[in-house]
């Protein structure tokens, strides 16, 4: 399904192993999960289209998929739905490592979903020690 831009909105998907890799260090693994989403800027508080990376236990954005990674780091985060700015499938993460809460919108309630999943799941591969590794969605 394209949008308005002519840009197709099917491509939040779980990643395959590509040679053809945007990132020459490293290929995209089968447990990677990347796609366009809206985020809410931190000063303007504007919504922009920015391109999403979940990798490992961090997940990273930029302005496409070839520019510059900023990383958000999910080791202890707090991730819930939220209804910010009065955004449909919109969701926040609170991260402990920096005290910044990201907001973040889906284009629909099934790509939230699996967003959501596939972050909490990510945070939760990251625990360690005497912390529990259940995946909790508030």
């Amino acid at each position: 399904m394209a949008s308005s831009d002519g840009t197709d909105s099917r491509t939040n998907s779980l990643a395959t192993r590509s040679t053809a890799s945007t990132h020459n260090d490293e290929e995209i693994g089968p447990s990677e999960y990347k796609g366009w989403l809206m985020k809410r800027t931190r000063m303007s508080r504007k919504w922009k289209r920015q391109w999403f990376l979940l990798k490992n236990t961090d997940l990273f954005y930029a302005k496409g998929p070839e520019d510059k990674l900023k990383r958000i780091p999910l080791t202890n985060a707090e991730i819930s739905e939220t209804s910010v700015d009065k955004k449909s499938f919109a969701f926040s993460i609170k991260s402990k490592e920096n005290g910044r809460t990201y907001f973040i919108q889906a284009d629909n309630e099934m790509t939230q979903n699996d967003w959501m999943q596939a972050i909490c799941f990510a945070k939760a591969a990251g625990q360690r020690g005497d912390n529990s590794s259940a995946c909790v969605i508030q």
